[in-house]
C-alpha cells in the first residue's frame, strides 16, 4: 500500500484532464514519450523514471476497462498484485505489447527501433543516400542548367558482386539476432529494438569475407552522374535526383543523391525573388531632358528608356528581364535604381550656360534680386 500511496495520479503525470479524450491522452503521451525517451537521454535514470511513469499511465488510460477500474478505485484498482488475473502486458506486466511498440514506432517514425517484426515488415533496406553542395551563376539560375558531377559512392563489389563473401563462401544467419536485424532489450516492463551490433542490421553474417570489398559488399568508386537543374532555382534549394545514391548488398532499393544548390552573387544585380535589383548612373542632362542608357542583362544587353524628368532614386523598370519562376510560369523584372550625375567640374562655356539656365528658372542665390533656391525652401517651410 505504501508504494501505491507514493504514486502520482495518472492523469496528473500526463497532464489531462479527467475528462479527457483517447485522442487527448495519446497527444500528451506523445510528448512526454519523445521527451523522456532513454533513446533520447542515455544514462539519464530520472528521465527513464519518467518515460516509465508516462507509459504505465498511457496503458491504463488508453484501456477502457482498466480505465474505468482506476476511475473507480484509484491505483488499487489496476494494481495486478490486488486484481484478479493481471493485466497480461499491461502497467508491470512485464513489457511492451506488440501494441505498444508499434504505437512507439507510428509516434517517432521509427526513431526508437521497433522490433524483429517491424524489421521483416520493411523489407531490404536501401542504399545510403548521398549529398553534394555547387553553385549557380545568376545566368544559369535564368536559364537553368545541367551539371555532370564527379561523385564517390560505393558500388556493388565486382569480386564478390555483393554477397561480402569469397568466392563458395555464403553468408550465415547471424546467430545474435537470428536473422531479424534486431536485437530487443529489456529494461523493467518496456523493451528497446536495437540494430544488431553483430551483422549491423542485415541478419546475416560472413565468416570468410571478401578480400575485396572486406565483407562489405560494396567498394568505392568515382563516377559521373548528370544533373539537370531548373531555371529560377533559389540559394539553398536542394534538388532530388532519384536513384542516384548508393546501391543497397541486401537487393533493396537504391539510395538517392541530394544536390544543395548555392547561388553566386553577382557583380551588378541583387536578387529579390524573380527580380533583380541594380543601380544606374544617367548624366544630370539625359535626366532632365530624357533618353535611353545601354545597361547589361542576364542575357546581354538592353536599352532602358529614361524620361524626361527623372528624379534621384527614382526606379525604373525592365519587364520580364528578371529570373524565372521555378515552374516556368512567369518571369521577373529588373528593377533600376537611378542615380543622377552632377558634373564635379565645369568648364566656362558649360558654367555660363548652367547660370543662364539657373537665372531662367530663378535658382541662382547670387544674383540680386533672383529669387534664388533658398528663398523657395523658405517659402515650403513658411
Amino acid at each position: 500500500m505504501s508504494r501505491m500511496a507514493t504514486k502520482r495520479d495518472y492523469y496528473e503525470t500526463l497532464g489531462v484532464a479527467r475528462d479527457a479524450s483517447e485522442d487527448d491522452v495519446k497527444k500528451a503521451y506523445r510528448k512526454l514519450a519523445f521527451k523522456f525517451h532513454p533513446d533520447r537521454n542515455p544514462g539519464d535514470k530520472k528521465a527513464e523514471a519518467s518515460f516509465k511513469e508516462a507509459t504505465e499511465a498511457y496503458e491504463i488510460l488508453t484501456n477502457k476497462d482498466l480505465r474505468a477500474r482506476y476511475d473507480q478505485f484509484g491505483h488499487a484498482g489496476v494494481d495486478p498484485s490486488m486484481a484478479a488475473g493481471g493485466f497480461g502486458g499491461g502497467a508491470g506486466g512485464g513489457g511492451f505489447g506488440p501494441d505498444m511498440e508499434d504505437i512507439l514506432n507510428n509516434m517517432f517514425g521509427g526513431m526508437f527501433g521497433g522490433g524483429a517484426a517491424a524489421s521483416a515488415r520493411r523489407g531490404p533496406e536501401a542504399g545510403q543516400n548521398l549529398q553534394v553542395e555547387f553553385e549557380l551563376t545568376l545566368e544559369e539560375v535564368r536559364k537553368g542548367v545541367g551539371r555532370t558531377l564527379n561523385v564517390k559512392r560505393r558500388e556493388i563489389c565486382d569480386v564478390c558482386n555483393g554477397s561480402r563473401g569469397e568466392k563458395g563462401s555464403k553468408p550465415e544467419t547471424c546467430d545474435l539476432c537470428r536473422g531479424r536485424g534486431q536485437v530487443v532489450q529489456s529494461q523493467g516492463f518496456f523493451s528497446i529494438s536495437r540494430t544488431c551490433p553483430r551483422c549491423s542490421g542485415a541478419g546475416r553474417v560472413v565468416k570468410n569475407p571478401c578480400k575485396s570489398c572486406r565483407g562489405a559488399g560494396l567498394v568505392q568508386k568515382q563516377v559521373e552522374i548528370k544533373v539537370n537543374v531548373p531555371a529560377g532555382v533559389e540559394d539553398g534549394t536542394q534538388l532530388r535526383v532519384a536513384g542516384e545514391g548508393e546501391p543497397s548488398p541486401d537487393g533493396g532499393p537504391r539510395g538517392h543523391l541530394y544536390c544543395r544548390i548555392g547561388v553566386k552573387e553577382h557583380r551588378i544585380f541583387t536578387r529579390r525573388g524573380r527580380d533583380l535589383l541594380c543601380e544606374c548612373r544617367v548624366p544630370f542632362a539625359v535626366a532632365a531632358l530624357g533618353g535611353t542608357v545601354e545597361l547589361p542583362t542576364l542575357d546581354g544587353v538592353a536599352r532602358l528608356a529614361i524620361p524626361a524628368g527623372t528624379q534621384p532614386s527614382q526606379v525604373l523598370m525592365m519587364r520580364g528581364q528578371g529570373l524565372p519562376d521555378v515552374h516556368g510560369r512567369a518571369y521577373g523584372d529588373i528593377l533600376v535604381r537611378v542615380q543622377v550625375e552632377v558634373p564635379r567640374k565645369l568648364n566656362d562655356k558649360e558654367e555660363k550656360l548652367l547660370r543662364e539656365f539657373a537665372a531662367l528658372r530663378r535658382e541662382t542665390p547670387d544674383e540680386p534680386g533672383a529669387k534664388g533656391i533658398f528663398s523657395k525652401i523658405k517659402q515650403w517651410l513658411d
